[in-house]
């Protein structure tokens, strides 16, 4: 439900925090240490002693293997063809398995299909489906149920889609995009689908995608949710709820989903019939607690495994030799951007939205706020990422003087010019998802812009569900919130394209700019890398000058991890956004049971 809480905040920066500094901490594991060397037994005399029993050994520990983790907002939906933020899409990843897979380097390696063909003229894509693939029930898999997921990820009587322009380049998906209708008849949906290039030919296990133009990075969209095999019947039966049921769910992935306690805890079971082999856990249980300190202090007690480190517990973990052995500190491919929703007054003007990125303090914030997590950044696309642009100027930088004469410059000065107009203005509100902890931070942003233009603005908690599904849709999208980009896969086609492209993410935020369009569609078909690098570099460019956003900076990831977990610290990735180890390979993670708490699970 809408948290109605609002707060008019205009005070000084001064009183609001404290500033401190952290040392990224050692993450190096310690190293092993060799067995001692065995003993020769000593030699008998006339008259041995009596022979003592022999000792036996310790027995097993025994009991089920499960990964308990801490986790923050509980997602909104859990539909592969509809989903589209990290919480819902780390719970799908558990479960499903697309076409290729990603590992935790980005590689693309085979996942339902073990091999597959591109076109010489990088135009179509041949996958075939591996033999003896299952769900987790044990039904046969075939084309079929990958050609029905990407169907209906584009079928205009599917409403609610979030990520379908993702498909876009797929031959003949212009026509199904362009509309949503579920009332359409199943003749005119069929109509359409004629000319769809998605075919299924389950007598040789392949599906062939074909595409308007050469799409020279599809291997990486082949991975995504949007091809994860949701079961016919289990939608047919409940099109609208049949993702809030456990039995909803016939996966194909590492684990099996056992249970949903909706808002509160999600229930995994590993999958025999996994084509990999069944997981060495037995069991992952993902706990809902939106409260950060609260997640921290159960990790503390050992009721989790795996919990993030945040701003508001960093400074326990760096002051506990103990915990600080057991986190995990490492550089994530991720923008936080205050997003303007481009639709709506004062933002529906390009000078306006210069003025607030010059406004925002990103040093402080970093400093600040995250407690030194992160690094400021006017970019878009974050070091590490092919194309990126660390080192060039990006959207207006902080500079709170330019950042008054803007707005005066824009009209919304007073009749002396010497001020910001605050009526003219019009009123501000930032939205955020509501707790303890984003109180104070976003009391510290609203500040910031208070103390550099004088304005009121009012501070708009909500649930953090409901800010999830607020942000989805463009007329209710907030006027101001801190967003951004969690990386789908290293190639800038996933921070340019699939984001800002007219109809994609970027109408969430009410922009479009069909120059900036053209520019991204040229680098998305060209076939040549080092090219294609070129075109998408002038494009974000293109895209920061419009300052449909304020980048404020690329992440950091901390976690802390058991010592007994297996698998978790050893496989980092960039893309790493929900819990430790998200993307490496999660069927061979382990637990050693010698070394668990007595809080652990028995049963």
């Amino acid at each position: 439900m809408l948290n109605t809480v609002r707060k008019i905040i205009f005070v000084s920066l001064a009183a609001m925090f404290v500033l401190s500094a952290c040392a990224t901490p050692t993450t190096e594991a310690p190293k092993a240490t060799s067995a001692p060397a065995a003993t020769a037994a000593p030699a008998a005399t006339k008259a041995p002693e009596p022979t003592k029993p022999a000792a036996t050994a310790a027995p097993a520990a025994t009991g089920p293997k499960v990964l308990r983790l801490a986790r923050g907002t509980y997602p909104d939906i859990i539909d592969p063809q509809k989903s589209s933020y990290g919480i819902e899409i780390e719970v799908m990843k558990l479960c499903y398995e697309g076409l290729t897979a990603l590992d935790n380097k980005g590689n693309i390696g085979p996942g339902s299909a073990d091999k597959w063909t591109v076109a010489a003229d990088g135009k179509s894509i041949v996958f075939h489906i591996r033999d003896g693939l299952k769900r987790a029930d044990g039904t046969a898999m075939n084309a079929s149920d990958f050609e029905y997921a990407l169907k209906r990820a584009v079928d205009p009587r599917v409403t609610g889609k979030q990520y379908a322009e993702i498909l876009s380049d797929i031959k003949g998906s212009g026509a199904l995009l362009a509309k949503e209708d579920a009332k359409m008849s199943a003749a005119d949906a069929d109509k359409l689908f004629a000319n769809y290039g998605v075919k299924a030919d389950n007598a040789k296990r392949e599906l062939t995608v074909s595409f308007e133009q050469p799409a020279p990075y599809w291997l990486y969209v082949a991975y995504i949710w949007e091809t994860y095999p949701t079961d016919k019947k289990k939608v047919d039966a409940a099109p609208d709820t049949w993702w809030n049921k456990a039995d909803g769910h016939s996966c194909n992935g590492a684990f099996t989903i056992k249970s949903i306690e909706e808002g509160k805890k999600i229930v995994y079971t590993a999958n025999a019939n996994y084509w990999r082999g069944k997981p060495k856990l037995d069991r992952v249980e993902a706990t809902y607690i939106t409260d950060e300190v609260q997640r921290f202090e159960a990790y503390k007690k050992g009721e989790f495994d795996e919990v993030d480190v945040t701003p508001a517990t960093l400074a326990q973990v760096e002051g506990d030799p103990k915990l600080k052995a057991e986190m995990s500190r490492y550089t994530a491919a991720i923008t936080t951007n205050l997003a303007f929703n481009n639709a709506r007054k004062p933002f529906d003007n390009k000078e306006v939205r210069k003025a607030f990125s010059q406004a925002i303090d990103r040093a402080g914030w970093v400093r600040d706020v995250l407690k030194g997590i992160g690094k400021p950044t006017t970019r878009w696309i974050p070091p590490g990422v092919p194309g990126a642009q660390p080192d060039k100027p990006g959207v207006p930088a902080t500079d709170t003087k330019a950042a008054v004469a803007a707005l005066i410059a824009a009209g919304f000065g007073t009749a002396d010019g010497k001020k910001v107009d605050c009526a003219k203005l019009g009123d501000l509100k930032i939205t955020y998802p509501g707790n303890a902890q984003n109180h104070a931070r976003f009391q510290f942003l609203a500040g910031n812009f208070v103390a550099v233009f004088n304005c009121p603005v009012t501070i708009d908690p909500v649930d953090a569900t409901v800010y999830t599904a607020l942000t989805k849709d463009p007329k209710t999208n907030p006027q101001m919130a801190r967003q951004g980009w969690i990386q789908d896969y290293p190639h800038p086609q996933n921070w340019l394209s699939v984001y800002w492209k007219t109809g994609a993410f970027a109408k969430r935020y009410g922009y479009s700019n069909t120059t900036l369009d053209a520019l991204m569609a040229k680098a998305d078909a060209t076939i040549d890398f080092a090219e294609s690098i070129k075109l998408y570099s002038q494009a974000e460019d293109i895209l920061l000058a419009d300052v449909p956003g304020a980048p404020m900076n690329h992440a950091e990831v901390l976690y802390l991890i058991k010592p007994y977990l297996k698998g978790l610290k050893e496989n980092p990735s960039s893309s790493d956004a929900e819990w430790a180890g998200e993307w490496g390979p999660i069927w061979t993670y382990d637990v050693d049971l010698s070394q668990v708490p007595a809080s652990y699970p028995k049963q």
